[in-house]
């Protein structure tokens, strides 16, 4: 009787589950930096509306977010700072002004205990530990610190300085900046925060994307219409991906600047800035192989995409939008105006969980 019993609960238990489902609904929603300004533009993933605005301070750069979805780390460039966004909220609950000068794309750690930023115009990377609510490491680097990826496993964080181009010695020292090149990403264990080895790219690189399974680094580099392949157990370049261009793409100069990479890992997209397009490319492949191209109409700048990989989002600094990529069609689905002189560039999609 006593099983019996057991087992009549457990079935009561979960028809009621099934009748009364748990608080797991979360909602969708797209975060976009205004590079210039003090804001940021929230977005409904589900009617592709703006719903809100929110102001994180002076050039907001960079945006991270921990598994549980629930903050934001927002880098705020013309402040020397970063702020914590409650995203269930939406408003910024934490202010930091401890960093160094000009902090960069950071990302965080899983858990949420650390956040990596790349500190523009000092050459280091500083690491801030969010329990102790100060700077535990810093890490020294040629270049301008401008990009960072975390392993999905939390073991090693990809460092990705760019440099000063074509630049002059005098013209950037005028900056009180740091004037060295950089032609390598950085590979450091987050054990100890140091680094521990790093990986030719031949030119200065510049945004970077994981894999999900944290084998490959995509990487887009100056003077390449495309990106690298890193293979991240080797440690070395793994194949040299270039677009598909037209004879008269060719002849206008442009530069490659943002990566998305599927959740399934299978595709990697990119930006082609001053063409306005945007490529798809199959990563199961070596190389990978172009197999999606859609014009926005606008210069494209940065790349961001569901959870899903259903939908991939565009923005465009020069025209102040986001454009809309249904990636199953490979169709340029809607365009969301931003406000005017926001120049929107860095986003990231988070599913918030509902109180």
């Amino acid at each position: 009787m006593k099983g019996l019993a057991s087992y009549t609960v457990a079935v009561m238990a979960m028809v009621v589950g099934m009748m009364n489902p748990a608080t797991a609904e979360s909602r969708q929603k797209l975060y976009v930096l205004h590079s210039q300004g003090h804001a940021l533009s929230i977005i409904d993933v589900a009617t592709q509306k703006i719903i809100g605005t929110l102001d994180v301070g002076e050039l907001p750069h960079g945006i991270a977010a921990p598994d549980s979805q629930k903050l934001l780390y927002v880098t705020v460039e013309g402040e020397d700072g970063m702020v914590v966004v409650d995203t269930q909220q939406d408003k910024v609950i934490k202010e930091y002004s401890l960093f160094g000068q000009r902090p960069n794309e950071n990302d965080v750690t899983s858990d949420g205990r650390i956040v990596y930023l790349p500190i523009l115009g000092d050459g280091i990377y500083q690491v801030f530990d969010t329990k102790k609510e100060e700077i535990v490491a810093e890490i020294p680097t040629d270049g301008f610190p401008h990009n960072v990826v975390i392993s999905p496993d939390d073991k090693y964080a990809y460092l990705s300085p760019m440099d000063r181009g074509t630049s002059s010695v005098k013209a950037i020292e005028d900056l009180g900046l740091p004037t060295s090149f950089n032609q390598k990403i950085y590979v450091v264990d987050m054990a100890t925060h140091k680094t521990i080895a790093t990986i030719d790219t031949g030119d200065a690189p510049r945004p970077i994307a994981i894999s999900p399974d944290g084998k490959y680094l995509y990487v887009n580099v100056d003077g390449l219409q495309g990106f690298l392949t890193l293979d991240l157990e080797k440690r070395e370049v793994l194949s040299r991906v270039e677009y598909s261009l037209t004879e008269r793409e060719k002849a206008r100069p442009s530069r490659t600047h943002g990566l998305w990479v599927s959740p399934d890992g299978k595709e990697v997209w990119t930006c082609d800035v001053n063409h306005g397009i945007v490529s798809g490319f199959d990563a199961t492949q070596n190389p990978p192989v172009q197999i999606a191209r859609v014009e926005t109409n606008v210069p494209a700048y940065w790349l961001e995409g569901t959870p899903d990989g259903k939908t991939l989002y565009v923005t465009s600094a020069p025209g102040d939008v986001v454009s809309v990529i249904d990636i199953a069609s490979r169709t340029l689905t809607k365009v969301i105006q931003l406000p005017k002189g926001s120049a929107p560039k860095r986003m990231l999609v988070l599913d918030v969980p509902v109180e």
